[in-house]
């Protein structure tokens, strides 16, 4: 990787399209930190991540995420890194003008990159996909409303798209860095 190539690269997209895994994989062949949204707010809140959502009121959860992804992009500004961001804090209008003014067009060396996936994989990586009580109601139907929701979302603050659908973490990287060098070269 030259020392011209991007140093900033955002991650986004819906609950299971492996933000937090393709992250990981990208900051390792990039040489970078991962400044993982998901992970910080959990510390954050003293609980891991895969309990943070119900380990208090959602309202706090995403005072706390909004904060937090402001914070990550701007280290990742002054310092380099691929922070992953997922999809919830996109919700909020500061983090959206936050991760747009890092973008910026004219920026090449900073690239925000949505992963997007099949919806029968995301149900079945969420594990939405077993029978279901009448009891829960439409879950699934909710979780798929809020995956369009998110996944517009993403398109739309993306410099690049990748589908994880069919692609391990690592391929998905491969990917992503991919993408990235020939948009900056062509952007060169």
């Amino acid at each position: 990787m030259t020392s011209s190539a991007p140093r900033v690269l955002a991650l986004i997209g819906p609950p299971g399209a492996g933000c937090s895994s393709v992250g990981r994989a990208v900051a390792t062949a990039m040489d970078l930190p991962v400044l993982d949204l998901a992970r910080r707010v959990a510390d954050e809140l003293g609980t891991g991540p895969d309990l943070a959502l119900v380990a208090v009121p959602e309202a706090e959860y995403r005072r706390v995420e909004s904060r937090t992804a402001i914070s990550l992009l701007d280290r990742a500004v002054a310092q380099g890194a691929v922070v992953v961001l997922g999809s919830g804090c996109l919700a909020d209008p500061q983090t959206r003008r936050r991760l747009e003014d890092v973008r910026g067009h004219d920026r090449p060396h900073r690239v925000v990159v949505a992963l997007t996936c099949a919806t029968r994989v995301l149900t079945t990586r969420n594990g939405l996909d077993a029978p279901r009580s009448v009891a829960l109601g439409t879950v699934h139907h909710q979780f798929v409303q809020m995956l369009h929701e998110r996944e517009s979302q993403c398109r739309e603050l993306a410099d690049i798209v990748v589908d994880t659908s069919s692609t391990t973490p690592q391929e998905a990287g491969e990917q992503v860095i991919g993408a990235m060098l020939s948009a900056f070269f062509h952007h060169s």
